[in-house]
């Protein structure tokens, strides 16, 4: 009786004997996973479909299709096959002339003189087959091989690794810590792909770099199949070095475009080789939800995060119900990202476990706590205001900031002139309410902020710990500053479940 071990060798051996027989024939007769289990497979570049054909033959074909060219050997599925190189000295001797000039190919950059191709033998199998040129031709440029026949002209780029990205990381801008998503800043233009990108300080502009598609294997942005790298297609992928953790860690935000023009965001966790230790999603529109993104329109992804200088991150999810999670990671020593629990003085109960698909360490607030934040009205808006989400909650006689933070207030009432302490100041702010239909040239009522005094918002407060607040507004009022903050009308602060 011959054991699975012993099995296994003999396998190897017909393999090989056929291999010394029919070294100038197909190896399709021996599976790609015995020869090369870990070969990497080229990646899709564009995929053009002919709309005025209907349907293809066998759809699924083309959907599941791997290829891979090393070495004259073409790897497709897994199968491979003994190639030959060729060369045309023109690209109309190689593309009939009713597929040159259709609209198939106008996305497509083709030499118009000499150009290479790749030859492949009778012995392919049909389906292949009906996706080459005649006389079983692939157009081959370089690193980068474009299959065209009636039915759609699809591309694939050679797949980069590990010591490629080690060397275009070097590229990248970098940036300091702490990092919020909210902050908003100047637009710079990006020369590498013509695309503009913001910049996270107005102090300190910069753009992103690109990042070539060869890499979506290595950053496991997708996987070997042409129709999971069409339906997540992502363009324009742009990397920023962040400071590197624990001596020996290299964070790297790496963001891209999604077809559907929405940006996707993730943070990667390298070694000092680039070998790929973790990622984490921190934002995407269709990020984990509860209901099929097909159906609902509402937002319900990854809509926000914040990185801080010790690397504590927070990401927030808003799904379809307006519930929103928050969560909180930390980097290990290993590089894995692992997460913390949420703690939050503003909220003590939150939203229940909706078919436990919630996080237990996260914070999951209903609709009218996630809601119930105030709407910038009018003045200047700081970016340490834009960053923050701020909730003023006068029954309760709380001040929250960011969901998490709690400082308790007080109320009050108090001649104006005394308010502001300043006769110059108290004209100028007379006239700048009269905007507001309010009045405050006599009186004015005012809340109190204990215990703020070590909070960035702390240098927005009059006196360090007073803000003005009267017909459901907050008024952060200064010598050199002034912001109006409303509170979220009913209909903002309810969900309101669409028919």
């Amino acid at each position: 009786m011959i054991s699975t071990k012993d099995y296994y060798w003999v396998k190897k051996f017909v393999c090989l004997i056929f291999f010394s027989f029919s070294f100038s024939f197909s190896y399709s007769y021996c599976y790609a996973k015995d020869i090369n289990k870990d070969q990497t497979y080229w990646i899709l570049d564009k995929y053009v479909k002919n709309h005025q054909i209907k349907k293809h033959n066998n759809e699924d074909y083309p959907n599941n299709l791997r290829v891979k060219f090393e070495n004259n050997v073409f790897y497709v599925n897994d199968s491979k096959y003994s190639v030959t190189v060729g060369k045309a000295e023109s690209i109309s001797k190689l593309i009939p002339e009713n597929l040159l000039n259709s609209d198939l190919l106008k996305d497509f950059s083709l030499p118009k003189n000499e150009v290479h191709y790749i030859q492949f033998d009778s012995s392919i199998d049909s389906e292949f087959a009906k996706l080459l040129l005649p006389e079983r031709k692939i157009v081959y440029l370089n690193e980068q091989l474009i299959f065209i026949n009636q039915d759609m002209v699809l591309s694939f780029l050679k797949s980069s690794g590990q010591d490629s990205f080690k060397k275009i990381s070097k590229a990248f801008p970098s940036l300091k810590l702490p990092y919020n998503s909210r902050i908003t800043g100047n637009y710079v233009w990006d020369s590498n792909y013509n695309h503009f990108f913001y910049s996270v300080f107005n102090e300190n502009e910069f753009y992103t770099h690109n990042i070539p598609r060869n890499f979506i294997n290595y950053l496991e942005l997708t996987n070997n199949k042409l129709i999971e790298q069409r339906n997540n297609y992502i363009f324009n992928i742009s990397g920023i070095n962040l400071p590197v953790i624990h001596k020996n860690i290299r964070p790297t935000l790496i963001e891209g475009i999604q077809e559907n023009g929405e940006i996707i965001t993730y943070l990667y966790l390298f070694s000092d080789n680039y070998e790929l230790l973790d990622k984490l999603i921190l934002k995407k529109v269709d990020g984990l939800t509860r209901k099929e993104s097909h159906i609902d329109d509402l937002a319900q992804g990854f809509i926000y995060y914040k990185i801080d200088e010790n690397y504590l991150i927070e990401r927030q999810q808003r799904f379809a119900d307006e519930t929103i999670e928050i969560q909180h990671y930390k980097i290990t020593k290993e590089g894995k990202f692992k997460e913390v629990p949420v703690t939050s003085d503003c909220y003590k109960k939150s939203a229940s476990n909706v078919n436990n698909l919630q996080s237990k360490q996260s914070l999951l607030l209903m609709s009218n706590q996630g809601n119930n934040y105030l709407r910038f009205a009018n003045g200047l808006d700081y970016d340490e205001f834009e960053s923050r989400i701020l909730t003023l909650m006068p029954k309760e006689k709380v001040f929250c900031i960011d969901y998490q933070r709690s400082f308790p207030i007080t109320f009050g009432k108090m001649s104006s002139k005394k308010f502001f302490n300043n006769n110059e100041l108290y004209q100028r702010y007379v006239t700048n309410f009269k905007r507001y239909n309010i009045d405050i040239s006599k009186e004015l009522e005012y809340i109190v902020f204990d215990n703020i005094d070590k909070s960035p918002l702390a240098k927005f407060l009059l006196n360090g710990n007073k803000a003005i607040y009267m017909k459901d507004t907050l008024f952060f009022v200064g010598e050199n500053y002034f912001a109006a903050y409303r509170q979220p009308t009913e209909s903002e602060l309810t969900y309101q479940e669409m028919d």
